[in-house]
């Protein structure tokens, strides 16, 4: 997999591309995290994300921002859908960036905060099937760039 593409290097290069992305091995516990650390103090106005599209049931759903060590965020991301600008978390009141921003901000319905279980595992709201996938039922992929 050394020639995998989706790697910690392309997390922060803006939206992703085919031969551009970022994918996290899938552990329930501990939870995946990325940490930025800056130098000095940074202001951030929103933050955007693109969720997972090739297989988008395995993307990111539920999502927590912390400000030294501070919950400053937390809700839940789209399945992404084709071809999507992302979504974008605002931490402003300036009205240029929320104007910007705004077909890009999520905001759930209520439904779609509640989640079903049953002994084998979530119920998917969406499409009614179950899902209780561990790392070993997980398909094995790379995504390798091409000349």
């Amino acid at each position: 997999m050394e020639a995998d593409v989706r790697s910690e290097d392309s997390l922060l290069k803006g939206a992703p591309q085919n031969s551009r992305m970022w994918l996290a091995p899938y552990y329930r516990l501990p939870a995946n995290f990325v940490e930025l650390v800056f130098d000095e103090p940074t202001q951030i106005s929103a933050i955007k994300f693109w969720n997972y599209s090739r297989t988008p049931g395995r993307g990111v759903r539920d999502l927590e921002i912390y400000v030294d060590d501070l919950l400053v965020y937390q809700g839940i991301l789209r399945q992404a859908s084709g071809q999507d600008g992302g979504e974008a978390v605002l931490f402003t009141d300036n009205p240029l960036i929320r104007e910007r921003e705004r077909s890009l901000v999520y905001k759930p319905s209520p439904e779609e905060l509640i989640a079903f279980f049953d002994e084998s595992g979530q119920l998917d709201q969406h499409s009614g099937s179950c899902t209780d996938a561990s790392p070993s039922e997980r398909p094995m992929t790379a995504l390798t760039a091409t000349a």
